[in-house]
């Protein structure tokens, strides 16, 4: 009996201080690093064709880019391509490093990773039988 008495207390906190620890402890995913506000900086397109060829373009007065990814899963976008302004909203979710986007009748899916405030995007494309395949990489750096 003097033994149960204790061991009891020892059982107790043996149980209890996992469970506490847990609730001390903020939950943080990797996809929550990419709330916020992230400008263009630069993206590379690799296309398989029979020669490989690189396309890199760099953010310009004639090409910015801001994406906002929201808590709610909303993503707002404005964008200037070529002096051509285009902005709007859509949807986002990631799961682990795989990051989907819709936008009206488009979905991308990619992969991201964050190093400190760059966030790199990339989408890859299988070859058809009408286009080659491609990669591009994107990089955004983080505005707040």
């Amino acid at each position: 009996m003097k033994n149960f008495k204790f061991l009891l207390p020892f059982f107790i906190l043996l149980f209890v201080y996992p469970q506490t620890t847990s609730l001390l402890e903020p939950t943080l995913f990797k996809h929550e690093k990419l709330l916020g506000v992230w400008t263009f900086e630069s993206m590379t397109t690799i296309r398989n064709a029979k020669r490989q060829e690189i396309t890199i373009l760099y953010k310009d007065k004639k090409n910015i880019e801001t994406l906002q990814f929201e808590t709610s899963g909303a993503i707002k976008y404005d964008v200037l391509n070529d002096g051509i302004e285009k902005n709007g909203n859509g949807i986002w979710f990631a799961d682990d490093s795989h990051l989907t986007i819709i936008v009206e009748s488009d979905t991308t899916y990619g992969t991201f990773s964050i190093d400190e405030n760059i966030l790199t995007l990339v989408v890859n494309a299988e070859e058809t039988d009408k286009l080659y395949g491609y990669s591009t990489i994107i990089k955004y750096i983080r505005k707040y």
